[in-house]
């Protein structure tokens, strides 16, 4: 019996989302680093200028609290509950595993180009916090939320939450992404760079999760 051609199709989604996804990230890293010789574009000094200027001790107080939500500390357990929480007996294991992989799966293309990327970070103004010890691009915090809060919106096996819930998880995403450029640990393109490869990833895990369907 022939395979129905959406099957033959989802073979090849995942594979495609993540090589685009590393493509993108590739891509966008050696517009700013050109040969590993890196550049400071007029959107990341200026996206460092203002938020310097709004600083204070109160706001890097703020800052430093919310940035959390974007670390595998506090999404990773979010992530898994699906998997822990696993009360239907009927739900297949790849519903339940969509929303930790779309999460583990932009951690690992995020370092893997910033390994090829090698992007330092910034050091025009005094940061909020102590330096990550890793590279600046892409985001990783920025990645990591944005493809949690896309993959809670996008899980299969569920009735999908109204666009008020995707906008508010945007908005905080937002925020978090908000807080790199306030403690001055990203470059605002780091924060671009990283969104749009989360979105890609889950996004190639969401069409592979519907059996590769238009």
């Amino acid at each position: 019996m022939a395979r129905p051609p959406g099957l033959d199709r989802a073979r090849f989604v995942l594979p495609a989302g993540a090589v685009l996804a590393l493509l993108l990230g590739i891509a966008a890293g050696e517009g700013l680093c050109p040969a590993s010789l890196c550049r400071v574009p007029a959107i990341d000094r200026a996206g460092l200028a203002l938020f310097h200027g709004l600083r204070s001790p109160a706001t890097d107080t703020l800052a430093a609290a919310l940035t959390w939500a974007g670390s595998l500390t506090v999404l990773l357990p979010v992530a898994l509950w699906p998997l822990v929480g696993r009360r239907r007996p009927h739900r297949p294991w790849r519903e339940a595993a969509f929303v930790p992989a779309a999460l583990l799966g932009t951690t690992l293309l995020v370092h893997a180009v910033k390994l090829l990327v090698m992007r330092p970070r910034p050091d025009l103004f005094p940061t909020g916090l102590p330096l990550p010890p890793d590279l600046s691009f892409p985001s990783a915090h920025t990645a990591q939320i944005v493809a949690v809060v896309l993959a809670l919106w996008l899980q299969p096996g569920r009735a999908r939450p109204s666009v008020a819930w995707l906008a508010a998880g945007l908005i905080l995403a937002g925020a978090v992404a908000a807080t790199r450029l306030h403690l001055q640990v990203h470059w605002p393109t780091d924060l671009i760079g990283g969104a749009l490869m989360a979105a890609v990833w889950v996004l190639a895990l969401a069409w592979h999760g519907r059996g590769g369907a238009a």
